[in-house]
C-alpha cells in the first residue's frame, strides 16, 4: 500500500522551508507547471505534486557533503556522479524520502531520483515530474530550446517532450565538451527504439 502523500507533505515542506529563497521559488514554479500538466495527461496531480516539493530538498547542499550523503545512504555514485556531485542530488532526495519520510510510493521516489538525469522504462508519473522541472519560465528564458519542450508538454506529447530535452541537452553538454549521463543516453536511446518499433 502506498503512503499519503497529504500525510507526508508535513516532512517535506519543513525541509523545503528551509531552502534557498530563489530555490524555493524554482519549487513553486515546478508545482503549478506539475499541477497543470497532472490534469492534462491525467496523473494523479497530489502524487506529482508531492516529488515535485521534494525534488530539489538536496540541491543547495555542498558538493562533498552530497557525496558523504549518497555513500551514507546506500547511493554507489558513477564515475560522472562522482566528477558532477551536483548530479546526486536527486537520488539523495529520493533515498531520504524513504529512509527518512517514509515514502514507499516508487514512482514517487523514481520520479525525484531521476528529475535530472531522467532513466530507461519511466512511467508517466516521473515523466510529468521531470517536464514540469524543466519548463519553469525561469528556466525557459534561460534557455530558449527550452519553449519546444514546453510546446509538447502542454499539448501532452509527454514522450516526445522528455525525447526533445534529453536530446538537445546531451548536444549542449557535448558542445561544451562535457560527457552526458549514462542513463540520459540510455534514456534517449530506449525511447528511440520504442518509438521506431511502433512506426
Amino acid at each position: 500500500m502506498e503512503s499519503d502523500p497529504t500525510e507526508l507533505a508535513p516532512v517535506v515542506a519543513r525541509r523545503l522551508s528551509a531552502l534557498p529563497t530563489g530555490l524555493q521559488a524554482h519549487v513553486h514554479r515546478a508545482r503549478q507547471a506539475g499541477r497543470h500538466l497532472s490534469e492534462l495527461v491525467g496523473v494523479d496531480a497530489s502524487r506529482v505534486d508531492l516529488a515535485l516539493a521534494a525534488h530539489d530538498l538536496f540541491r543547495a547542499v555542498a558538493e562533498k557533503e552530497l557525496l558523504l550523503e549518497a555513500s551514507r545512504r546506500g547511493w554507489d555514485a558513477d564515475p560522472i556522479e562522482l566528477a558532477e556531485p551536483l548530479l546526486l542530488h536527486g537520488p539523495v532526495a529520493g533515498l531520504w524520502l524513504m529512509q527518512e519520510a517514509g515514502v514507499n510510493d516508487t514512482e514517487v521516489i523514481d520520479a525525484v531520483t531521476w528529475h535530472t538525469t531522467y532513466a530507461p522504462g519511466l512511467g508517466l508519473l516521473p515523466a510529468t515530474v521531470f517536464l514540469a522541472d524543466k519548463i519553469d519560465p525561469e528556466k525557459v528564458k534561460r534557455r530558449p530550446w527550452l519553449e519546444g519542450v514546453r510546446d509538447l508538454a502542454y499539448r501532452g506529447s509527454v514522450d516526445e517532450a522528455v525525447e526533445m530535452y534529453l536530446a538537445q541537452l546531451i548536444v549542449e553538454i557535448v558542445g561544451k565538451g562535457g560527457i552526458a549521463h549514462s542513463r540520459a543516453l540510455e534514456a534517449l536511446n530506449s525511447m528511440r527504439l520504442a518509438r521506431h518499433a511502433t512506426s
